[in-house]
């Protein structure tokens, strides 16, 4: 909802006006998601659901004051809805066609009155909020500050404790920060429909490259290392959001005569890009030089002693490499081992997203098996979750 919205979602070019969400299948898959959490919100979690956000999320509205009925005040051109907060302000406020809404309550509601208008009304409050996370949660929770992070600035600060809102805040933001990892891994399954990504060879030459490195003179590098630690579920360490233009990872490679290379493997092939930022965060991505086949010819043009070191073992280098290519196929015989039970309880675990009890940080994977209507015997693991 933060970095997938801001990061994976695809937008126009904002021009002289506001940007707006591009009509792509990616994109409306992205808003079906946000719908279905949003919808089941007030059912799933409602403590939570009462949560009043710091800025309320305001929008250009289609709907008319005369699809609202029981629990909100109707006149010609304005709704009122009777919850209201502490100070006795409405939580939703409609002024044709201006709206505000002020907790995730009130967007569940809001939702089930557009009936087959929710994805154009969600959509025209995405467009409006690009960081909707700010408003909700305030400024300490910002995702755009840190393009290389898909975790809030805020949420290392908050903490269960004696505070009951402050508890409930902690539980939206844990929330929100699930549904955004849920969404990035998402989209790469839209992402592969698009972009073939191979990499599994990458990585297959990385890892023999790591066997011939060290510090011995006849070894071919001093070192090579990736960027980041975190591998999606489709074997990219790539953000999402780079992915997208065919990006599988970044190594860090030190050969033994020339400075530190920071190359991109991506689906073109690999090539230099800028390095790290000054403040090592994230990566300068833009393409230093031509484009190579693999890793092995662009070292050879980089380094003399990598080309020197690397003639000298190449046969036992290409044994190696020829065996790397069939490993993948020796992983089916492994799964059946085991039993008829253990293969059911995986593929069931594949197939849920448990908002709950996922703690943040650890990796999702992907699923598509989200379902379009609310069934309450299938949302109570949700609190259970937050209560434990």
């Amino acid at each position: 909802m933060g970095v997938a919205l801001t990061r994976s979602a695809q937008w126009t070019a904002a021009g002289h006006g506001t940007a707006t969400l591009e009509v792509t299948p990616l994109n409306e898959a992205i808003l079906k998601e946000i719908i279905v959490f949003v919808e089941s919100f007030i059912y799933m979690y409602p403590r939570e659901a009462k949560f009043v956000f710091v800025e309320p999320l305001g929008w250009k509205t289609n709907l008319e004051p005369s699809a609202f009925g029981s629990g909100y005040v109707v006149s010609e051109n304005t709704v009122k809805s009777e919850e209201v907060d502490k100070n006795g302000e409405p939580l939703l406020f409609l002024s044709v066609p201006q709206i505000k809404v002020r907790n995730f309550g009130q967007l569940s509601r809001l939702l089930y009155i557009a009936k087959d208008r929710k994805l154009k009304e969600a959509q025209a409050c995405l467009e409006a909020n690009r960081d909707p996370v700010v408003k909700i949660l305030g400024s300490d929770y910002s995702t755009t500050k840190r393009e290389d992070s898909s975790t809030f600035n805020g949420l290392d600060k908050m903490t269960k404790g004696d505070d009951p809102e402050q508890e409930i805040k902690t539980n939206v933001a844990m929330l929100i920060q699930h549904l955004d990892m849920h969404l990035l891994n998402y989209s790469l399954k839209h992402i592969a429909l698009e972009i073939r990504l191979n990499p599994s060879a990458i990585k297959n030459d990385i890892d023999l490259l790591k066997r011939y490195s060290g510090k011995g003179e006849q070894t071919v590098l001093e070192s090579i290392e990736y960027t980041s630690d975190y591998e999606f579920s489709n074997g990219c360490r790539a953000p999402p959001w780079r992915q997208i233009y065919g990006e599988m990872c970044y190594v860090l490679v030190k050969p033994h005569d020339v400075e530190t290379l920071c190359i991109t493997c991506s689906t073109e092939g690999v090539f230099l890009n800028g390095g790290k930022t000054d403040d090592e965060r994230e990566i300068n991505y833009e393409r230093k030089g031509k484009i190579y086949k693999d890793l092995i010819t662009i070292l050879r043009e980089k380094s003399a002693t990598f080309s020197k070191n690397m003639a000298k073992q190449e046969n036992t280098f290409n044994e190696e490499q020829q065996k790397e290519k069939f490993q993948p196929d020796e992983a089916p015989k492994k799964e059946e081992a085991t039993t008829k039970a253990d293969s059911e309880k995986t593929t069931l675990q594949k197939n849920q997203i448990n908002f709950g009890r996922n703690p943040i940080g650890k990796r999702l994977e992907p699923s598509l098996n989200w379902k379009n209507t609310v069934d309450l015997k299938e949302y109570e693991w949700g609190m259970k979750g937050l209560e434990s």
